[in-house]
This record gives C-alpha cells, structure tokens and sequence, in this order.
C-alpha cells in the first residue's frame, strides 16, 4: 500500500542527512541541528516529492567540498548555499532562524512555491534568488535586509505584491529584480533605499508608482521602467540620477513629478510615453537625445533658466506642442533635429527680453513665432505682480525713459498714456486673491509686530515696524487675524500711500508706497499701522500673521520676506505678565522660542526630516538651514520660513 502523503521530522548532523533520511518519497520534512551544502544538494538531487521543508531549527555551517556544486566548492556559514532548492516542487519552507543570505538563484524555477518564512537575521538576497517562482503572490522582506541582487524575484508571474518591514535598512536593490512580473500591483522599498538597478521593474504591472517615501534614493538605472502600464509616477526629491531610457515606451504615463533634483533628463527618459500634465523641470541642465521624442499629447514645455542644452531630436515629434518657453538667458546649446516633425513656425517661442535677438539669430530656435507677450501688470518683467511695478511706473511718471517693451508693459490698462491710472490697475491686480506670489523667502530684511492682549470688545493698535538692512519705499503683505477679531483700520505712514482690499474673511492684503519713491525710515517710523477690535465673545488666544511680504528696492526689485507673527491674548489688566502662550518666530535664520516653561520643541523639515530639541523656560534660539518646517511646541503647530 502506497502513501500519498509522508512527513517525518530529523535530528542531523551537518554531512549525514542523506544516512538519516532513507525514505525519497516523503513530501514533508522538517529537520533540526546542523546542516551544510552537502546535505542541501542532497535534498535536491533526490527528494522529488518534497512539498513543504522546515529547517527554522537548523544551523547552517560552513564547507569546503573537493567536488564542485555549482562552480562552487567553498560554502559559507548561515548562508543558503547556491541552487540550494532550485527547480524543487516546493511548495512552503521555512527558513533558519539565524539565516543571515539567500544564495543564487536558491529557489529559481520553483514553480508551486507560495510561502517562504523569512528570518529576522536575514540581511541579502543574491541574484536570482527566487526567479521564475510562478505561484508566489507576496513578499515582505525582513527589516535587516539591506541587498537583493540581480533578477531576484524576476518572472514571479503571480507575484502582486513585494514590501519591506518597518525601519526597513534595504539600501540596494540591483538590476532586473522585479523585471516581467505582470501582476505586480504595489512595492514598498523604504526610506533607506539608495540605488535601484537597470531594468529593475521593466515589464511589471504596476500603474501608479509614489516613491517620494524613499527619500534616501538617489539612483535609478537605465530602462528602470520600461514597458509598464504607469500612468502617474512621483520620484524623491533625493534623486539625482535617473538612467538611460528609464520610462521609454510607457504608453499610457500621463503624469510624472520629477522631484526637483534632477540636472539631467537622460537619453530616451520619456520617448513615447503619453505626458499630458505639465512637466516641472526646475533645476534641469540639459535634455539628452531623444529625451521627449514623440511625446504628442504635452501642449506646452518651459525650459527654465538652468537649461545649457538639449540633444539630438530631444523634443523632435511633439505634434501636440503648442507653446515654448525658454527662461535661460544666454541660448541653450542644440544637438541635431532637436524639434523635427514640429511646426515651429506657428508656435510661440516665450524667452527673457533681453535675449530676444539672440533667440532669434539662433539655428533652430530662430524657426519658431517671436510674439512679445507678457503678464499683464508685470512692468519690471520677473514673473510676478508686486509693488516693485507700481515703483517702476511712479519712476516712468516721473519722466525716466525705458525700454519700448517695457513702456508697453508699464501701459496696464492699456489707454496709450502711462499714468496714474496704471498704478490702481496694477493695486487692483495686487489685491486680487489669486494673485500669490512665490513662497521662497529671499531676503534676511523682515518685519517685526508685537504681541498684544485685549478684553472683549475692546480696540486696540498694533504698529509693524522694518527690520532691514537695505532700503525699501514700497510694502506688500497679507494681514491675517485669529477668530474673533476684526480688522478696523490700516494706514500708511505719512507721505506714503495706503491701499486694502480682504482677501477672505480674515485676511486683508495691504499696500502701501510713496509717489516720492521715499524709503522707509524705518528706524523711526512704523512702516504699516492697523487697528482691531475683539468681538464681544473674544475668549481665545491666537496669533496674528503677516504672510506674502514683498519689499521693493530702489532698483524696483521686489524681495520677499519671510512670515511675522504675534500672539494676541485676553486682557489681564496686569501690563507685565508673560504672555499667556508660548511664541515662536524666526529672526533671518535663528528659530526664536520663548517657551512658558521647560519642554520639548520638534522641528520638521519639508523633506520629512525631523529634530527633537529641548527648550528652556524663557528665550530660546536655534541656528536653522533655509527652508520651510514645520515647528511644534505644547500643542501649537506653526509653519516658518527661514532664509
């Protein structure tokens, strides 16, 4: 009589197993004690029937063998060796529990296996590791795994899923390891990956791809994701490197956010991919051959400032392309047929008006349609509407003489006479809510207001005042007060002009220049004067916010300050008790804290950064980078810039 089924358990001494198991039809097995290479090719070679293998009790010891494995004779310790279960009919397996490598290629071919019990310890996968394991649907790698080599689960056809454990170390992931694994749907690789290889999901199933969590990659190899159904596709902002061809024929990606640290777009990046959304390419030096060849479905590119060149046929057979703008000032350098199949001469090519003549005399950039367009208020032409172009129209009244582009911008509502009038255009444009300038703070110069406190009902005057140490004479921001106040008034100082428009129902935008172009006297003077009043049912503390500062120079640039803020309190009748919550503020780029009493501040940075720092009751002060964070304090969460 013949059983179907046979499982026994072993006691082994590394060498023997092929002296204590006698039985080759067993299709269960589960062994303890020691083992080595010579014990696993015996399992190999002979136990056909084998299904389900224990070995979480073993330890695994070195060997030198006189006969050669697999073109190996040496064999280390807690490794899984070579081919060790390679083609078996395996269909379940647990791992030693003080494995600490999967050899080459261990498991390829094994075409039923569905379950494989990872050690804790583990920390590498060689190359084709588990290749060609046609039934396995889900991987989680141990957290201490910090390598998993060339075609490591490659041709898993069945495979939906691969993810890492939390404070996962995995720092590289070689080439091919997810290639053609058609139903694959997820990964997760963790914050530690640095390096993920060439071809390493080509031809898998994934759609949608977020790799912003993985905010220590830098490094994407060539033809990374080729031949896969993305359609939107976000990189880290740690990415420096993304490989030759890495989207080439991806025929349904529409979208994709670049990150922001890319210099180069490589050769073929995106070449037949169906890009429709507008593509971020601040910070890109130079477009590789072929880079956007034949992306018809992306209407308009903007090339910006960095740009030096773009290669052969880089954006040739954008049919779709409608618009062009090239912010860089001295013209980029081209390779050969960089716009072939595009009609060129019936798109409008948008660049720096001081380099107009240059685009024009250009070969290849002197076939596209020079129209002179501009953002309307724009008079000073940096992209932007601010008080640094009333300032330059107050200097046209005046009677100095600019550009003929120029006076045409300064002509804001368009009566052939610059005026007056052109001013109110340009303040009714700088009032409008959609009218938000550029976040970046590049100024140390801020300004300053002070806390206050009040009783229901009662009105107040708050004085802001400059800290600067170059001269202004003109001033834009967003006054924003907490719930329960009402702004009653603002006003300019004297000789200088004040205008307020609300942007919602706490918000006012305020403006205020000199027809004189006078600077602020800073020292003396507050520059902005505004009154609020608390509603009868004022019973909070809050803060108010001096947001989208813009400070405007004698030479009518405009610089943009970083966020001031206040706290306003109930009244206590008392004029020097502290403050009832605790403030914090910047100082060009000290973190200002003047905390109630001892505790614990946490400072997050935009890129997901975190530092945990203690304060003292009283005044703190930190040294921060530029940038923007977010700061938390006994509750209280509040966004600053630092410059």
């Amino acid at each position: 009589m013949a059983l179907k089924s046979w499982a026994i358990d072993v006691e082994n001494v590394a060498g023997g197993l092929s002296e204590t198991v006698t039985d080759w039809n067993i299709t269960s097995l589960k062994v303890t004690g020691t083992m080595n290479a010579l014990d696993f090719y015996f399992l190999s070679d002979n136990l056909h029937q084998l299904t389900d293998i224990d070995i979480q009790g073993v330890k695994i010891l070195p060997i030198y063998t006189s006969k050669p494995y697999y073109w190996r004779q040496d064999f280390n310790a807690d490794v899984l060796p070579v081919c060790a279960f390679c083609s078996m009919n395996l269909e379940r397996v647990v791992l030693p529990a003080g494995l600490k490598g999967i050899g080459k290629a261990a498991f390829a071919n094994c075409k039923r296996l569905t379950s494989v019990t990872m050690p804790a310890t583990l920390d590498s996968i060689a190359d084709l590791a588990f290749a060609a394991c046609e039934s396995l649907q889900t991987v989680v790698l141990p957290a201490q795994v910090v390598y998993v080599g060339k075609g490591a689960f490659m041709r898993c056809t069945s495979l939906t899923s691969l993810a890492v454990e939390r404070s996962s170390r995995l720092n590289s992931v070689d080439e091919a390891v997810l290639m053609d694994c058609p139903n694959l749907k997820s990964i997760s690789l963790g914050p530690a990956l640095q390096s993920l290889g060439q071809r390493a999901l080509a031809g898998s199933g994934i759609q949608s791809l977020d790799l912003k969590s993985c905010r220590s990659l830098n490094t994407i190899g060539d033809w990374a994701f080729t031949m896969m159904p993305l359609a939107y596709v976000q990189l880290p902002a740690s990415l420096t490197s993304l490989g030759e061809g890495a989207f080439i024929n991806d025929s349904l990606l529409a979208e994709v956010k670049l990150g922001g640290s890319l210099t180069t777009l490589s050769d073929y990046l995106f070449a037949g991919t169906a890009l429709n959304t507008k593509l971020d390419l601040t910070g890109v030096n130079e477009l590789g051959d072929y880079a956007l060849y034949n992306v018809s479905q992306l209407s308009s590119v903007t090339l910006p400032a960095t740009t030096t060149r773009l290669g052969s046929f880089a954006m040739a057979g954008m049919t779709g392309l409608d618009s062009l703008a090239c912010e860089a000032v001295d013209v980029p350098a081209l390779g050969d047929n960089v716009w072939a199949g595009v009609m060129q001469s019936q798109i409008p090519l948008d660049v720096p008006a001081t380099s107009i003549e240059l685009y024009k005399e250009a070969p290849q950039w002197q076939d596209f349609l020079f129209e002179s367009v501009w953002l309307k208020g724009d008079v000073n032409a940096d992209g932007e509407i601010s008080v640094a172009d009333i300032n330059m129209v107050i200097e046209i009244i005046k009677g100095r003489q600019y550009s003929d582009e120029t006076m045409q911008r300064a002509d804001v509502n368009g009566d052939g006479e610059i005026t007056v009038a052109d001013i109110n255009m340009i303040i009714i444009l700088i009032q409008n809510p959609s009218n938000r300038l550029a976040t970046v703070v590049d100024t140390d110069d801020l300004l300053r207001l002070g806390g206050l406190s009040l009783q229901p009902g009662e009105q107040r005057t708050v004085e802001v005042t400059l800290d600067n140490a170059q001269a202004y004479s003109a001033l834009q921001c967003d006054i924003t007060l907490p719930q329960g106040l009402t702004l009653v008034s603002v006003s300019a100082s004297r000789g200088y002009v004040g205008e307020t428009c609300s942007q919602d129902a706490l918000t006012t935008r305020a403006v205020t220049y000199s027809m004189n172009r006078k600077p602020f006297d800073s020292e003396e003077k507050p520059v902005l004067t505004f009154t609020v009043r608390a509603d009868a049912a004022w019973s909070m503390e809050g803060e108010i916010v001096l947001s989208n500062v813009v400070l405007a120079d004698a030479d009518n640039v405009a610089w943009h300050a970083a966020e001031c803020y206040a706290p306003v309190t109930i009244s206590t009748g008392i004029e020097d008790l502290a403050d009832g919550a605790d403030r914090i503020w910047t100082e060009g780029r000290t973190l200002m804290v003047n905390a109630r009493a001892a505790g614990t501040l946490q400072v997050t940075a935009m890129n997901g950064m975190t530092r945990i720092m203690n304060v003292n009751a009283g005044i703190n002060r930190f040294e921060l980078e530029a940038g923007f964070y977010i700061v938390s304090l006994n509750g209280i969460n509040r966004k600053i810039a630092v410059k």
